[in-house]
C-alpha cells in the first residue's frame, strides 16, 4: 500500500510555498525530502499529515484520498522538528502511552526503548533530559506504532556521530519490517546513507526525485556524492528559471 503526494500546492496568503509537488512512499521505503533552508521541506510534511490546507493536489494512500485529520489519523505518526515532550512527565509514562495509542507489534516497544537508551532513564521527569534524551524520547514516539507511514522532520539533527549510527540502523529495521518513512533531512551525507529514494526541494518546487543512482545519471555523473548531484541539479533548475 503507497503513499502518494499528486501535485500538493499550498499557498500562505498570496505566497506559494508548495508549488504542485509529488512522490510516493512506498512499503519498507525511506523517502528524503532535501533542498536548502526556506525550501519547503517542513511546509510539505505538514501538507502531507494535514496540518496545512491545500490549494491543490491531493494526498492518498491505498488509492484513497486523505481528506482529514481522522483519516490521516489511521495512517501515519509524526515526529515535528521542534518536538519536545511534557517536562513534568516521566519518560516511563511518556513511553507507556506511545505504546497504548501506536499498537506496536510484539516487542517492538521493549526493543526501541532498549536501542535507543531509554531504559536508563525511565524515572526521570522529561524536563530534566539532555536535548538529545528528549530527542530519543520523541523519536520512540513516532516509531513505536503499527501505523504504515511514519512522517519525521529533521529526526537526525540533535544526534553525535556515534548516536548517529544507532538511529540510522533503527530507522532502516523499521523500514525492513515493511513501514514506510518519509523525513527531511539537512545533512547530504546522511540522506546518502539513509535513502531509497530522494525528493529535492528548491523554492516549493520538486527539481528531482529518484533514487541516487538515478539522479546521478541525471547529471551524467554515476560516482557523485549526493552534495555534489544536489548542487548541480539545483544551479541546473535556477538557471532555467532566469527569466
Amino acid at each position: 500500500m503507497e503513499l502518494e503526494v499528486d501535485a500538493v500546492t499550498v499557498e500562505r496568503g498570496a505566497r506559494r510555498v508548495l508549488d504542485s509537488v509529488s512522490l510516493t512512499v512506498r512499503p519498507g521505503e525511506i523517502v528524503a525530502v532535501i533542498g536548502p533552508n526556506g525550501a519547503g521541506k517542513t511546509s510539505l510534511l505538514d501538507a502531507v499529515l494535514g496540518l496545512l490546507r491545500l490549494s491543490g493536489g491531493a494526498v492518498r494512500f491505498a488509492g484513497r484520498a486523505l481528506r482529514g485529520l481522522a483519516d490521516r489519523a489511521c495512517v501515519f505518526s509524526s515526529m515535528p522538528d521542534e518536538a519536545e515532550p511534557p517536562a513534568e512527565v516521566r519518560v516511563a509514562t511518556l513511553l507507556a502511552h506511545a505504546e497504548r495509542f501506536g499498537r506496536p507489534g510484539a516487542g517492538l516497544g521493549a526493543e526501541l526503548a532498549e536501542r535507543l537508551g531509554l531504559d536508563a532513564f525511565r524515572d526521570v521527569r522529561a524536563g530534566s533530559l539532555s536535548r538529545g534524551e528528549k530527542r530519543r524520547v520523541t523519536l520512540f514516539t513516532a516509531l513505536c506504532t503499527s501505523r504504515p507511514i511514519v512522517v519525521l522532520d529533521e529526526p537526525l539533527a540533535a544526534f553525535d556521530p556515534l548516536q548517529l549510527l544507532d538511529v540510522l540502523a533503527i530507522l532502516r529495521e523499521r523500514a525492513d519490517d515493511g513501514t514506510g518513512l518519509l523525513m527531511s533531512v539537512q545533512q547530504m551525507a546522511d540522506a546518502e546513507k539513509i535513502a531509497s529514494r530522494l525528493l529535492l526541494l528548491d523554492a516549493g518546487r520538486a527539481v528531482a526525485f529518484g533514487t541516487l543512482a538515478e539522479l546521478r545519471a541525471r547529471i551524467g555523473d554515476p560516482g557523485a556524492s549526493l552534495e555534489h548531484v544536489f548542487l548541480r541539479l539545483l544551479r541546473e533548475a535556477r538557471s532555467d528559471a532566469r527569466p
